[in-house]
């Protein structure tokens, strides 16, 4: 069961870190945002956002 746990989050991640890029981009894309300054700031900002979510997903790899 553990190692099905395991491939379920790692598939899991996956799907989610896909769902969220495709989200962000569209996000960014419908705001149309003139200078490349600020899209790396935005950028930067939705990335450090994403480490939160994903410390959930892959907690069945943490060690017991």
């Amino acid at each position: 069961m553990n190692k099905l746990k395991k491939i379920m989050s790692i598939v899991l991640f996956i799907f989610a870190i896909s769902l969220y890029s495709l989200l962000v981009m569209a996000l960014l894309s419908f705001f149309k945002l003139d200078h490349w300054l600020i899209e790396l700031i935005v950028y930067m900002f939705f990335g450090i956002i994403w480490i939160f979510p994903s410390m959930y997903i892959l907690k069945p790899f943490k060690k017991s």
